[in-house]
Order: structure tokens, then sequence, then C-alpha cells
């Protein structure tokens, strides 16, 4: 696949292209001179769209797989360059209402991608009983305030002004924690599987607030602890971290059940190659 490369635009999905790379046999590029002929996998393409949108009318023959992981609501997806490259190239989603939602702007989605992570369980003492890394919102902001005041002999930790860019920071963040929180950023509550995955790859347990979407919900139901408000989940003394009775599965049997997704991708490739 040497006419394949893949380009990452933002560091938070370094390590996703690093997996991808390795699932597909081909490599991430670090420094991006378009040439002409090659198909370019991009991660983070919302940061770049009028280069690339240019790039694609300077030089023949040069197409793009979009990886988009920008839900509905983001502002990237009211940009005329971003839609444009989707709208003129393949694109691969990350959830259905996202691609429900680019289907509706004539965008083709054409398969779904699940981010994935180098799995990195650590045995160090896990010292941060709840946490969240995320950007600020009121919703994240009050649920902090409130998990502060019920469980003021607990070490929570909510990481909001961090850009949280650089993956061997989070992971180490991350493998310090013994409970994750996915705390959705807009009120549809679409999954940020992003933060799920990565939590999971570190060994930590994720308790997310339901979507409302029947068949993400269920697909993740055997690996998170999913509740309708997290206050009430977390009033139950059995709930707190160090008391959790319920058995989830683990990341690599994740990875296991996602393993069709990343060999129907590969085959993807492979037909376009023939054609």
């Amino acid at each position: 696949m040497d006419q394949f490369k893949i380009l990452v635009f933002h560091p938070i999905f370094s390590e996703n292209a690093f997996c991808l790379s390795n699932r597909l046999g081909i490599d991430v590029l670090n420094d991006f001179s378009p040439q002409e002929g090659f198909t370019y996998l991009i991660f983070g393409a919302h940061d770049q769209a009028i280069n690339l949108y240019n790039i694609q009318r300077q030089i023949k023959n040069i197409k793009y797989i979009i990886i988009n992981t920008e839900p509905p609501q983001s502002n990237h997806l009211r940009n005329k360059y971003f839609l444009s490259i989707m709208k003129e190239n393949i694109v691969w989603d990350y959830h259905d209402i996202s691609r429900e939602y680019l289907e509706s702007l004539d965008i083709r989605v054409y398969s779904k991608y699940f981010p994935e992570f180098v799995y990195t369980p650590s045995d160090e003492p896990r010292v941060i009983d709840i946490l969240f890394v995320g950007s600020k919102n009121d919703r994240r902001v009050g649920v902090e305030k409130k998990l502060r005041e019920r469980y003021s002999d607990k070490r929570i930790e909510f990481h909001m002004d961090w850009k949280h860019s650089n993956q061997a920071d989070m992971r180490k963040l991350l493998q310090s924690a013994k409970v994750v929180l996915n705390i959705p950023y807009y009120d549809s509550n679409i999954l940020e599987t992003h933060r799920i995955h990565f939590a999971m790859a570190c060994g930590c347990e994720v308790v997310s607030m339901y979507s409302g979407h029947g068949p993400a919900d269920s697909f993740y139901g055997p690996y998170v602890h999913f509740c309708h408000d997290l206050f009430e989940y977390f009033d139950s003394e059995d709930m707190l971290p160090q008391h959790m009775t319920e058995q989830k599965r683990k990341y690599p049997d994740l990875i296991n059940t996602l393993m069709p997704l990343i060999k129907h991708n590969k085959w993807l490739l492979e037909q376009l190659i023939k054609n």
C-alpha cells in the first residue's frame, strides 16, 4: 500500500495514527509534501481544511480519506472548506449520529472509525479516585463542584484548562486514576469514544452518562459503567471507586470486538488500489 500515507494535523491523534499505521501497514508522515497519485488518510483535517482544499486544486490526482471525529454541533462542521473536502473525498466517521448528520449534508460516509490506543495498564498505585480531562463548560464545572462537596474525603481531579495534547503526559495521568468520567461536552450526549478508549487502554474504569443513542449505549454496555445521572450514581457507596463490584470487560476485548471493522477498512483500501 505504498501509495497510501497517514497524516496527523493534531497531536491528540498521534497514537491513533500509530495504531492505524500498524494495522494497515501504512506509514505516518512526519512532513507533508503532497505528491501526485497518493491517497492520504488524515487525522485532524478540520485544522488544515483550507490548505487541503487548495492542494487538491493545485496538484492532480491527490485523494484524501478524511477521518472525521467532530460531532454535529462542532463549528468545524460549519467550515465550507472542511465540508467541501469531505464531499469530494472518502470519509470515515466515528459515530452513527455524526454519520447521519454528514449524510444529511450530502457527504457520503464510507466506513466507521474507532480510535485505537496501545494497551498500557499500570501496576503503580492509582492515587486519583475520580478523574475528568476535557474542555471546560458549565455542566462539567457543576459536576466537579457537586462531587467535591459530596466526597470531600476522595481525591477528585478535573483537568479542564490543560490542552492535554501530549499523549505521554495524558497516559501517565490516566494510569494514576481509578475512575475516569465521560461527561459529554454537548447536550446531545454523543459518546466521546476517544476519551473512553484512551481511559480503558490505561486500565481505568469508565463511568459515562448514557448517550441516548441506543445502539452505541448497547455496544459499550459491557465495557462502561453507564448512568443517567452522575450524582445519583455516586450516591451509592457501592459505586465509589474502591467498591466497584460490577465487572466490565477490558480494553483488549473491545479491540477484538472491533477487529471486523479494522479488517473491513483494510479491504476498502485494497479495493481503492484495484480501481
